[in-house]
């Protein structure tokens, strides 16, 4: 940036500070995480011997239960009570049941007989016979019951007085939700969470950890094998949080801090010695005046190159005023306030009190004033005329703004002599007075060779046409003659819109005969649109669509604020187009030429305007169907829906679309082409609405030629198709509720309908609908393959008659498809079924057809 300057001393400085500061976050880095590294290390140890501390504390929670098992049994043997009151014995000492490390018990008497704690089923709801077969005697066993419950289990004999076997005592643990014994693993050695594995079966006794700790940060874990009395391979894993402790700080600061001294010490020292060898030097050259060379090595390519520099200017500016001089043209330069820097010899022969004034506003007319004021605020192209009169002589000022080497604007005056050129002109001027007026002849005879041309057509072009291509050429010409200068802002896309389905409606040719390429960015541009612009785009419309040769296209492309459109076509013989273009582009500033492929090029500056919204975005998951049906270029739609970003299913006609839709979950868009076919795409509209039981489907009409009929509950594109007229009518259709098509493979029966006009289709879908019958509708069977290849068993109903050949191959293809008539014909096969049904069909005919046919089994 100009005006800008650089310490070199203060930015070492801080490129040094800033190493300085790496250094020393690094190195503090480093000691936090030593330190960090040797308390996590002395964590570890430590979580060794809590992990002992863990398993003490379980083996005496599984101690003090046996204990409790002694007591009971003790109770049991030596006790005085009647038979079947022993709970009444044992909950006497309510203190030790209720406070003891069991959580109930079983007796199993010798006669078969047992006695079950009541608070056996607070814990599990199973028959606790089932589990007492893997008891083992003073020993325990940790089992899982049916309904998920964990339990351990103690086995101890019962001995009378007299050392007899009576029966046995089981003991249970609950290890589900058991708070008390989770409590005090987490509390004996203060750790975070505790978990018993059992690793022969695979499977968690005990999982707790301490409420409100979080485990998801930096935590220690030990796992180690549980030494208890249980049979069975346990491992005791215990989980100890660890955060980085602030003592850890505290204990690094004075180190810490011994290091930044260090440093600081070092930056000063460093700081003192560059200044003293470096800059102190350097600061002593600047006063140096002597051309020597200067006693630094390092400096002195610099000092040599500046020379070299010093010398180049020079030689280049010597060069420069030999040209000035000899190009006999004057020549001024001026500063950014008009000061006069340099004026040739020529120059001065005009202006001769040019070495006494001071601006060039002081010696030149003051006609010239505004042209160089014009030039000094930026404008580009300043040109004007000044009549020396005193000389006789009339020069062509050129007006030029520069940088100059301040970074100012400055300006460069060049007058070429044209007083010889001036008077030729004049004389040829009087030689021809006509001359204007034969220019205008042109449009006639541009007119005359346009009818001649039309006069000789094949003999099979329509009359109508031929009078709208007329009436496209007078309203083209009404244009260029206009005078009103009615501006209307709008996007481009639009006028190319109306203008494309002007021409298509007046000369009655297909819309997909242009291929018009319009991106939706430029499409959406707007510009201020008048006669000669719309006009312009009439006239490349006509000799686009009109083109006989293999590419009909026109390109549309912005570069900045310049519009260039690219028209392919044949009419290098008539030339009236390119006189009512060259007409055209003048008011609009505009230059053409033509290419080497024919291709005619135009480019304008287009200023855009931001008067409206910007368009509405199309999600990128949505869906449409198109249904080409006979639209010439069906490949052409596809390829612009895709590049708007969308899903696109492509059917090739309106029965593949109802065959073949089911596989897609919803279509935000259905766009339906049509070329000739007229019928087929109002049939398909009429039956989706009556699939659906709505008017406002997202349907799209895409029709080669404007249609007759409209139907006023879709949506239809005018004109040539292309991104951004596609783009506009998608977002219109795109807000209404999606089509959502019917799964047939989820029925449980299948129908294929096959003929019937419109009404009889409509009379037999509504009264279907009401047996939730899936219905693929058929103009024929002539793609009978891609509809029974998913519905082999479909039951196929013949409103017409079908050829009997046809009808046997489909039987011997598909065996399980059964056929129905309505009618008899005389070639009827036997394979098809006879319903006979009188015109016009009724509701209870239908009803009671689809009732037999649904009655038989297949």
């Amino acid at each position: 940036m100009a005006g800008v300057t650089i310490s070199l001393q203060r930015r070492l400085r801080l490129k040094v500070l800033v190493l300085v500061g790496i250094v020393f976050l690094a190195t503090t880095l480093a000691v936090l995480y030593f330190i960090e590294t040797l308390n996590q290390s002395a964590a570890e140890k430590n979580l060794a011997l809590k992990h002992r501390v863990v398993e003490q504390a379980f083996n005496g929670y599984l101690a003090r239960a046996e204990d409790e098992m002694k007591f009971i049994g003790q109770d049991l043997s030596l006790s005085n009570y009647a038979s079947g009151r022993e709970l009444d014995l044992l909950f006497s000492h309510h203190e030790v049941l209720f406070f003891g490390g069991l959580d109930f018990f079983y007796i199993e008497w010798e006669n078969g007989k047992h006695s079950m704690d009541p608070r056996a089923r607070l814990f599990t709801k199973v028959d606790l016979q089932s589990v007492l077969a893997e008891g083992l005697i003073n020993r325990w066993a940790s089992i899982v019951t049916k309904d998920d419950s964990i339990l351990l289990m103690f086995k101890k004999k019962l001995l009378s007085s007299e050392q007899v076997n009576i029966g046995f005592l089981y003991g249970f643990i609950s290890l589900n939700d058991n708070l008390t014994l989770a409590n005090e693993l987490l509390e004996s050695a203060q750790v975070s969470a505790v978990r018993v594995y059992d690793s022969a079966h695979n499977r968690v006794l005990l999982e707790e950890r301490k409420v409100g700790v979080d485990l998801s940060d930096a935590t220690l874990h030990s796992r180690l094998p549980l030494v208890s009395p249980i049979q069975a391979d346990l491992q005791l894993d215990i989980i100890q949080k660890h955060t980085f402790s602030s003592a850890i700080l505290t204990n690094a600061l004075p180190l810490i801090a011994g290091i930044g001294m260090v440093l600081c010490c070092f930056c000063l020292l460093l700081f003192r010695q560059i200044n003293r060898f470096i800059f102190q030097p350097l600061e002593s050259i600047v006063y140096r005046h002597e051309e020597g060379l200067l006693p630094y090595s390092e400096l002195q390519p610099i000092q040599l190159q500046s020379h070299q520099y010093k010398a180049f200017i020079e030689s280049k500016e010597h060069r420069f005023k030999l040209l000035a001089e000899s190009i006999h043209s004057a020549v001024i330069f001026c500063t950014e306030v008009a000061e006069v820097e340099l004026i040739n010899s020529e120059a001065k022969l005009l202006f001769p009190d040019a070495d006494k004034a001071r601006t060039v506003f002081d010696f030149m007319p003051i006609s010239c004033h505004q042209s160089i004021q014009d030039a000094l605020k930026g404008e580009v192209g300043v040109a004007f005329e000044l009549t020396i009169n005193n000389l006789g002589r009339i020069y062509k000022w050129q007006v030029h703004s520069f940088k100059n080497e301040s970074d100012y604007r400055g300006l460069l005056l060049v007058g070429r002599n044209v007083t010889q050129e001036t008077s030729l002109m004049w004389q040829l001027e009087q030689l021809q007075p006509l001359s204007s007026a034969q220019q205008k002849k042109v449009d006639t005879d541009a007119i005359l060779n346009e009818l001649t041309y039309l006069s000789l057509l094949p003999g099979y072009i329509d009359s109508k046409h031929l009078q709208g291509w007329l009436a496209l050429l007078i309203s083209v010409l009404n244009d260029i003659s206009s005078v009103n200068n009615e501006v209307s802002y709008l996007p481009i896309g639009e006028v190319f819109c109306q203008e494309s389905a002007r021409v298509m409606a007046a000369m009655g040719v297909e819309a997909n005969r242009a291929l018009l390429d319009c991106s939706v960015e430029d499409g959406s541009r707007i510009l201020a649109i008048d006669t000669n612009f719309r006009g312009l785009i009439r006239v490349l419309f006509m000799m686009v669509m009109s083109n006989d040769m293999a590419e009909r296209r026109l390109t549309v492309r912005f570069d900045g604020a310049e519009l260039e459109m690219i028209a392919m076509n044949d009419m290098a013989f008539r030339p009236l187009f390119y006189w009512m273009i060259k007409m055209l582009l003048v008011p609009l500033g505009g230059q053409q030429k033509t290419l080497q492929n024919n291709a005619l090029q135009l480019n304008l500056m287009a200023e855009e305007y931001e008067y409206k919204q910007a368009l509405k975005p199309l999600a990128s998951n949505q869906v449409v169907a198109w249904v080409a049906n006979d639209y010439p270029n069906p490949f052409a739609i596809k390829t612009a829906l895709m590049r708007l970003g969308l899903q696109v299913e492509e059917y090739v006609s309106t029965d593949s679309f109802f065959t073949q839709s089911s596989a897609v979950v919803r279509f935000d868009a259905v766009l339906i082409g049509c070329d000739k076919d007229v019928e087929a795409q109002a049939d398909m509209t009429r039956a989706l609405k009556l699939k659906y039981n709505r008017n406002n489907l997202p349907i799209i009409w895409l029709n080669s030629t404007l249609p007759i009929e409209v139907d006023p509950h879709v949506f239809t594109l005018q004109g040539c198709s292309f991104d951004y007229n596609l783009h506009q009518v998608l977002v219109k259709a795109c807000e209404l509720e999606g089509i959502i098509p019917t799964h047939s493979n989820e029925q449980a029966l299948s129908w294929v309908m096959v003929g019937g006009s419109r009404i009889t289709k409509a009379i037999w879908y509504t009264e279907l609908e009401k047996y939730d019958v899936a219905t693929q509708w058929l103009a024929d069977l002539s793609n009978y393959y891609v509809v029974l290849s998913y519905h082999p068993d479909a039951v196929v109903v013949l409103l017409e008659p079908q050829p009997r050949t046809l009808l046997l191959s489909i039987q011997e293809a598909f065996p399980a498809t059964r056929f129905f008539s309505v009618q008899r014909w005389s070639e009827m096969p036997d394979n098809v079924a006879l319903f006979d049904m009188t015109l016009p069909y009724s509701g209870d005919q239908i009803r009671l057809f689809t009732q037999k046919v649904m009655q038989q089994k297949p």
